[in-house]
């Protein structure tokens, strides 16, 4: 039996104090590192409650065209969210204090049949996590699930609720994206963008940016694009802490925090905040899940339209801050810069705005633009660029003063091409720029190069020299390996270090690879009494590891 507004136990059993203390035991010896879904939620504390209470509106956005009723469902097959009773419970004080819904708290899966959902107007997954809806196991709740957003009502979507459905595809394209990571942690604090400054649904924001301490989900293309959903907010990646994460990946460049879809007759919302305790007593949040809530129940009618691109054509606003990017210095205001990587990071998932905007930012390569322009430019183009940018790049790479930012950008850009633009300036090349190619070549274990890096080992300028031996060893393969192994027999002193270390390298290599025979006899050859100590003694650790595999 459901009962509202109460949070509702699978398994009667467990409500008895032996029950849930054996239970409580096995959570810990089954998963000591990550929280399991509890039978029974904690109390929200009354310090708690009363936070929430200060923090939510008094009364709804709009008059609810007739009683809502929504459900709440919070059951973890994944992992579990300490912050769940937290929104349980700010929903249904929300609810209550605008009088805009009343709530169904559960975790129990029968709900789910069509007998029981449709008394509801919307469903929201508080944070739920591996939610086993399978069309072949579950097909009755499936269905019903689905025939419910299909048929005219909604889905709110909480934090979490994105990590579901990983055996139902049709549900994960419902939601508009899919966990795939959060490189943004819960400790820290973040920035985020208003991508519809004048949407109803963030009227809390009053148009303005903010900064918010909580976990970021990564929802990667193609299951979240712009092309199938409105974006209300995203990550603010011109911020440098935003940025800077670790393992911040190109197409983190768009990364949504809330947005809005249609489905069929019915209508979905989702926000990404919702991990720590306290974004549940922030008013602006509050007051934006609120405007989810009816937009869900069809109380709210508000423009759901995805906005797929933004036009960068001739004689537009594109043009003019691309102008902007030319005469740029460093120091000066990146007030344009700022503008064109949001739109590089609106453009990911439309292939034809991407190229429209990486033939302009080409043009601004070819022209008399300053350094820092360029520079920015060659950042750009490290995200975006594809085949065509490598002409234009490749010019850059034999002058001192733009070789680095050059390499930066096609030591990113995938095929061929970009390993061809290397090895033709490379003899033309000299001192800094030269070494900087020669560590690209090795960065992208180009074994065409192996002929030319090999002669360059004889070098009489010791960097170029130590920097093509250690692009060999990053290389490895056999051509790498023989010119590797002849040249330490030719050198001496600090450059003969490096070649040793570079031929280590290939060992290793060799190795991982499972070629133990032609590891070894490198090790072993490294192990001789004339080898440098350092060389011998990671030699020896070499032989070790290669007969442990």
């Amino acid at each position: 039996m459901i009962r509202r507004s109460k949070q509702i136990s699978r398994d009667p059993a467990l409500r008895e104090p032996i029950a849930l203390l054996v239970a409580l035991c096995l959570s810990l010896l089954i998963s000591p590192v990550a929280a399991v879904s509890p039978a029974k939620l904690r109390e929200v504390t009354p310090e708690e409650v009363r936070e929430i209470e200060k923090a939510v509106p008094r009364r709804p956005t709009v008059r609810p065209a007739r009683p809502r009723k929504l459900l709440v469902f919070w059951l973890c097959e994944g992992f579990f969210h300490k912050s769940i009773p937290v929104g349980n419970k700010a929903l249904e004080i929300l609810g209550k204090k605008t009088g805009a819904f009343e709530t169904v708290i559960t975790n129990d899966m029968s709900i789910f049949k069509p007998e029981n959902l449709k008394q509801f107007d919307a469903v929201c997954f508080n944070n739920t996590t591996g939610l086993k809806f399978n069309p072949e196991r579950t097909g009755q709740l499936c269905k019903s699930l689905m025939n419910f957003v299909k048929r005219g009502k909604g889905i709110v979507g909480i934090h979490a609720a994105t990590d579901n459905f990983n055996d139902w595809p049709e549900a994960m394209e419902m939601m508009g994206g899919k966990f795939t990571g959060h490189p943004w942690r819960a400790n820290g604090t973040w920035a985020i963008k208003i991508d519809e400054p004048d949407h109803p649904l963030t009227k809390a924001f009053k148009g303005k940016g903010f900064k918010i301490n909580d976990e970021i989900y990564r929802t990667d293309p193609p299951l979240y694009s712009r092309d199938k959903q409105l974006v209300l907010m995203s990550l603010d990646v011109s911020d440098e802490a935003t940025r800077n994460v670790k393992e911040f990946k190109p197409t983190d460049t768009d990364t949504g925090i809330s947005w809005v879809k249609s489905w069929g007759r019915g209508r979905i919302f989702y926000c990404s905040l919702g991990h720590n305790d306290h974004i549940f007593w922030n008013p602006a949040v509050l007051r934006h899940y609120l405007d989810g809530i009816q937009f869900a129940f069809g109380d709210y009618k508000v423009d759901m339209k995805p906005k797929p691109m933004i036009s960068s054509g001739k004689g537009s606003e594109m043009e003019e801050l691309l102008e902007k990017v030319k005469t740029y210095d460093w120091g000066q205001s990146r007030l344009a810069l700022t503008e064109i990587s949001d739109r590089v990071r609106q453009a990911h998932g439309s292939p034809a705005e991407l190229r429209r905007i990486e033939e302009g930012l080409l043009e601004v390569l070819d022209s008399h633009a300053m350094r820092a322009g360029k520079q920015f430019v060659c950042r750009q183009l490290s995200i975006i660029g594809t085949r065509r940018s490598v002409p234009a790049l490749g010019k850059m790479l034999t002058d001192a003063e733009t070789s680095d930012m050059a390499r930066y950008a096609l030591e990113r850009i995938p095929g061929t091409a970009v390993n061809e633009a290397l090895r033709k300036a490379l003899p033309k090349a000299r001192g800094k720029a030269k070494v900087g190619i020669i560590n690209s070549l090795g960065q992208r274990r180009d074994k065409r190069a192996v002929r030319a890096l090999s002669r360059l080992v004889g070098n009489r300028d010791q960097t170029i020299a130590a920097a093509a031996a250690a692009a060999l060893g990053r290389i490895a393969g056999s051509g790498a390996t023989k010119a590797l192994a002849k040249a330490k027999d030719e050198t001496s002193g600090k450059l003969r270090m490096s070649v040793l270390d570079a031929y280590l390298r290939c060992a290793d290599q060799l190795a991982a690879q499972g070629n133990k025979t032609q590891a070894l006899a490198i090790y072993r050859e490294l192990q001789k009494e004339d080898m440098p100590k350092p060389i011998r003694t990671a030699a020896l650790r070499g032989v070790i590891s290669a007969t442990k595999r």
